[in-house]
């Protein structure tokens, strides 16, 4: 008895570089150059698909995405001249001070050039779009079963950009090294959670650190000692979790 091993994934990889000045939502990395997001995308129809979008950086830097984002109902951004329309609806997932997780349901994407709308039309349901967003640049990754309409992807989006904005393009080949993370948290208890996502929000772990405990704990209202000790729970939840899936790799 044979069996036959699955087809690999394909991915294509580009990104997309904006001036300062000719994007609302980018001007606001420009601006702040250590606000960060990434997103999942993931195709559902032609002209439809799910959002997961998860931000950090000081708490004016994501008050301000967060209300560019709202005021345009979370749409696709056109990469093109003409502005999008569809219909757009949201509900936040995750709120603390300096971390935002937003879920977007868009759906009848028109009249406009975007990533999204792109993507959607020519390649597959179930695409699944990766981007990273930060200083004014946007890393696209995109996830599909077959890469046939690719070049349909690449002539439209590199043909259609406005003035302002610059396509590169990365690889085409197989999808071997997909981060099995993603923007998908370890499951931490809540407390330990946030502790610990703050503090690396806040440049705890940078070296050097750029808050002490103290500091974040007043940040946060909480005990310097009941910080402390979340943040080694943690720490050595994470730790631990790591070694059971990796430990053995060397040998």
């Amino acid at each position: 008895m044979t069996t036959e091993t699955p087809a690999r994934l394909r991915e294509f990889t580009f990104s997309i570089h904006y001036d300062r000045g000719t994007d609302p939502v980018m001007d606001v990395f420009h601006d702040h150059p250590e606000l960060t997001a990434s997103a999942i995308d993931i195709c559902t129809g032609d002209r439809s698909y799910v959002r997961l979008h998860r931000f950090q950086g000081p708490r004016a830097a994501t008050d301000r995405l967060e209300a560019e984002l709202d005021e345009r109902d979370h749409l696709p951004r056109a990469v093109g001249d003409r502005p999008c329309r569809g219909t757009g609806t949201s509900f936040s997932l995750e709120c603390t001070t300096r971390r935002r997780l937003i879920y977007s349901y868009v759906e009848e994407i028109r009249a406009c050039e975007s990533v999204q709308g792109v993507v959607c039309s020519h390649l597959s349901t179930g695409t699944v779009c990766e981007v990273h967003q930060r200083e004014g640049v946007e890393s696209w990754r995109l996830l599909m079963r077959s890469d046939e309409n690719v070049g349909l992807v690449y002539d439209r989006l590199a043909a259609g950009l406005r003035d302002g904005l610059r396509f590169e393009v990365g690889h085409l080949g197989e999808a071997v090294d997909w981060p099995s993370g993603g923007i998908v948290d370890v499951e931490l208890p809540g407390a330990q959670l946030q502790a610990i996502q703050e503090a690396a929000a806040s440049g705890y772990y940078e070296r050097p650190r750029e808050i002490t405990v103290e500091a974040l704990a007043e940040e946060l209202d909480v005990p310097r000692s009941t910080l402390s000790y979340r943040l080694r729970m943690a720490e050595a939840t994470l730790v631990k979790r790591y070694l059971e899936r990796f430990g053995d790799d060397g040998e």
